[in-house]
């Protein structure tokens, strides 16, 4: 039997953006070992795909499934898989599993409770051998987060880096990249990291370039002071040669919509002048964030310890929420998404604040604060138009910001609600852009999602349909995949993907999961 499975009669798209051509794809093990016409070839597993398109397992480069902890309550991630995602790219915006010490772990806070996490590793070596016998239903790998890294050295100071401590820090990257790290990664717009200078982040950017990492960056801003966020980002990327991606682009808020142009066009100029650096898009144009990100800059400085202190200081609250007003925020397209307090999600916050009888701002405050600031929100703050330039962009990749899960928990009763990228990121995007709108060839799409993200991080062996790559692979109709998620019920599937190969084993059966784990934990190669 000369292989294991064979796609026979579909269209094959080689994920590079080239051309797509009629052919029969042979698999032996985890590796695609032919893509040709076969005839009547023997396999154990032969697979009709006439009528259907073939292309690369998509790789979300922007996921949160690790520190939101769902890597451990569904580690088949199967809303990642249903929507086409084989690899999923962990440690994130500043923070990650890896590396752990004092009070690191104390990062997860925004995002999950610490509380329901047990660590037995420090370094992401350790980590990675862990989490290796997990049984993961996608391909995980991940950047190291410099907040858990200045976690480590400061605990609970927030302070820029003095001497030797910016040692210990450049110390903790290199050995966090040597162990299998794909880069490091910076959340510039959260407690710790907004102390980190801009001289900091150029010495330890260093050691990542020097290791062949990549930064990347969640922008310290991304509203009416995105400029400057974006010229650090520039130096940075100039001054040590270090490849850079930038997170979720996006300008946040209707006063700043109309610089996007200029946001790309800055971008544009950097990479034509030699500078490495992408960025990833969703096909949203809202966002789902921390609640806490809504408060004023020096509010959110020292983190969650400094914060609620002066939420609960009357002079202090009242400078905040007169910040608050001078945003202009739309309160009643603000979502409670997720909460301690399950009575408020899937409210607004202009409709909480109406129930309690007192101004949005102050329901906002009193929000975060019987939720131990863990609340996150869903608001129309991106303009359309500029989601479509972003998706368009020669520069831009296509990522969930978002994590996986599992249909059950979204039919239990009292659970938040997500934001429906987690289940319908990747098939949202073929729908919309490239079937409706054409904003995207189907070559381009695919190149967005595959080879793009494989190359960025340095995947020499996935994102590309050819033979000696490793047999990730998706089928599916290209009239019917679309997303079935939508904002009221998230934990739904996207339909039209009929299956998915991941290291050569079948984890979509003509459209239904096959339970299998087929993951494995990619480490970086030195």
């Amino acid at each position: 039997m000369a292989y294991d499975i064979i796609i026979k009669s579909g269209l094959v798209f080689d994920g590079k953006g080239g051309q797509p051509v009629s052919a029969d794809i042979g698999i032996k093990g985890d590796e695609i070992s032919t893509i040709d016409n076969l005839g009547n070839t023997d396999a154990a597993t032969v697979i009709d795909a006439s009528g259907l398109y073939v292309a690369p397992g998509f790789i979300d480069i922007t996921n949160h499934s690790d520190t939101h902890l769902t890597l451990f309550k569904f580690p088949l991630a199967e809303s990642m898989v249903m929507q086409g995602v084989t690899t999923i790219i962990g440690g994130n915006c500043g923070t990650s599993l890896a590396p752990l010490g004092g009070s690191a772990i104390l990062a997860l806070r925004k995002w999950a409770d610490p509380s329901e996490f047990n660590a037995n590793w420090n370094t992401v070596a350790e980590y990675l051998v862990q989490i290796s016998r997990t049984g993961l239903g996608v391909n995980y790998g991940m950047f190291a987060g410099y907040g858990m890294i200045r976690r480590i050295i400061l605990k609970d100071e927030t302070r820029a880096l003095a001497g030797h401590e910016l040692e210990q820090a450049r110390y903790l990257a290199e050995q966090s990249i040597n162990d299998g790290a794909f880069g490091l990664s910076l959340g510039l717009a959260y407690g710790h990291e907004r102390l980190a200078t801009t001289d900091e982040l150029i010495n330890v950017g260093g050691v990542v370039a020097a290791c062949g990492g990549i930064l990347k960056i969640h922008l310290r801003s991304e509203n009416l002071r995105i400029f400057p966020a974006m010229n650090e980002v520039v130096r940075i990327a100039r001054e040590t040669g270090v490849r850079v991606q930038i997170s979720h682009l996006k300008v946040i808020g209707r006063k700043a919509w109309p610089s996007f142009d200029e946001v790309l066009a800055l971008l544009r100029a950097a990479r034509e002048s030699g500078v490495d650096i992408n960025f990833d898009t969703t096909a949203y144009s809202t966002t789902g964030s921390p609640l806490y990100l809504l408060l004023p800059d020096w509010a959110r400085e020292g983190g969650f310890a400094k914060l609620f202190p002066r939420l609960r200081d009357s002079g202090a609250r009242r400078s905040i929420g007169d910040a608050i007003r001078g945003r202009t925020l739309h309160y009643d397209s603000i979502v409670v998404m997720s909460a301690k307090t399950k009575d408020i999600v899937g409210q607004t916050i202009a409709g909480v604040a109406e129930k309690m009888g007192i101004a949005p701002e102050e329901a906002m405050l009193d929000i975060l604060l019987a939720n131990d600031g863990r609340v996150t929100i869903i608001g129309q703050t991106v303009s359309p138009d500029n989601t479509r330039a972003a998706i368009r962009d020669n520069a831009s990749l296509i990522a969930s910001d978002g994590f996986g899960y599992g249909i059950p928990a979204g039919q239990e009763g009292g659970i938040d609600l997500i934001h429906p990228r987690s289940f319908g990121n990747f098939a949202r995007l073929w729908n919309i852009f490239v079937e409706k709108e054409h904003v995207l060839s189907p070559e381009d799409a695919i190149r967005k999602c595959t080879s793009g993200p494989a190359g960025k991080i340095g995947l020499a062996d996935r994102g590309i349909l050819a033979p000696g790559f490793k047999a990730d692979v998706i089928v599916f109709d290209p009239g019917a995949f679309r997303d079935q998620a939508t904002y009221q019920k998230p934990f739904s599937y996207a339909a039209g993907l009929n299956w998915v190969l991941i290291n050569g084993r079948i984890a979509v059966e003509n459209g239904r999961h096959t339970g299998v784990a087929a993951g494995a934990v990619l480490r970086k190669k030195t």
